[in-house]
């Protein structure tokens, strides 16, 4: 299903980890949607022309849904993605020459892509990540599916049936 980015608020934090979003269930939220806590846009300049080549807005943090209400939705930054896959036993069999195996695996993933080799001296930290606090109206950004409108068939009337004879019709001009 199509999606796209909506963005809202931050208008509430209920401590360190959780906050609550002005978007809710009727703008397409539910317990999955993960929201990216936009920093303010910075310039970024190049160091020996000294021109702006362009601004990066900088995510601060990642919250993911915990509780979905109408017009509003709690979040949290703590979650554990889970994926089910669905076990074909006559497949898994063949393919690992085991015993037919039932049921369904589920698993937890974490990536990590580790760090860059890079020099101390050349990190320059984006202000939105390390010294700007997530506040009160930081604006926030998540994907939702696009509801595909079907068009509604509507009946047309039964039409009459036409007991005038042709030389009765009349027709306006």
């Amino acid at each position: 299903m199509p999606t796209k980015t909506i963005k809202g608020k931050i208008i509430r934090i209920l401590d360190k980890r959780t906050v609550i979003i002005n978007l809710g269930r009727e703008r397409g939220i539910k317990e999955s949607s993960i929201f990216y806590i936009l920093g303010t846009p910075e310039s970024v300049i190049d160091p020996f022309s000294k021109e702006e080549l362009g601004r990066v807005t900088v995510t601060k943090s990642r919250v993911k849904a915990t509780q979905v209400f109408e017009k509003f939705v709690i979040a949290s930054t703590t979650w554990v993605n889970k994926t089910q896959t669905f076990l074909n036993k006559d497949i898994l069999a063949a393919i690992t020459s085991m015993e037919k195996v039932q049921g369904v695996e589920t698993v937890s993933e974490k990536v990590d892509e580790g760090e860059l080799n890079v020099k101390e001296s050349d990190i320059q930290p984006w202000k939105a990540k390390s010294q700007i606090p997530v506040l009160i109206g930081d604006e926030v950004e998540v994907e939702v599916e696009i509801k595909t409108e079907k068009p509604i068939a509507t009946k047309e009337p039964n039409p009459q049936p036409d007991n005038t004879s042709p030389n009765e019709k009349t027709s306006l001009e």
